[in-house]
């Protein structure tokens, strides 16, 4: 009888220690990378409300305003005049231009972004611009720019986007 005993419990000494050396911490799935929106993994870029990817960088304001875009923060150490501008941050928008749209496009009430456009009445066409550098509007053609109240009395998309 004591032999019996002492054979279940060593058999069950040895399937327990069989499970849990079967089960490593090395054997756990890992968690699929996060991509930015530059299919950076883990990277800083981010998008506007326009959908347009707006990457990190470093800005020194003191030697010539320079401009370094960065993916990632991995190893990096600023020089002493150097700062780090994260894309989407307070400071980023407010010194961006080009944030959702730049000055050409417009956010309605419902969060959706609009361009500017040109209008052919004359043949009922739109051609979305995102500046106005060399423009020049044919004889049916008007610049219409967005949320304006042109615009928004004439775009059927205007805050249509509200849940």
């Amino acid at each position: 009888m004591k032999t019996k005993m002492k054979t279940k419990l060593v058999v069950s000494i040895c399937a327990l220690t069989l499970i849990f050396s079967a089960c490593t911490k090395d054997d756990a799935p890992l968690p699929a990378p996060v991509l930015d929106c530059m299919s950076v993994e883990n990277g800083l870029a981010v998008l506007d409300e326009c959908g347009t990817c707006h990457q990190s960088y470093i800005y020194d304001p003191v030697n010539g305003h320079s401009v370094v875009y960065i993916d990632d923060t991995t190893g990096l150490v600023l020089g002493a005049t150097e700062m780090l501008i994260l894309a989407g941050s307070p400071q980023d928008i407010a010194s961006n231009p080009n944030w959702n749209g730049g000055p050409l496009a417009a956010i309605d009430s419902c969060g959706d972004c609009h361009s500017s456009y040109i209008y052919d009445f004359a043949i009922h066409t739109t051609t979305d611009i995102n500046d106005t550098a060399g423009l020049v509007l044919g004889a049916t053609e008007m610049l219409i720019l967005a949320g304006s109240p042109e615009d928004i009395a004439n775009n059927p998309n205007w805050n249509t986007g509200c849940e």
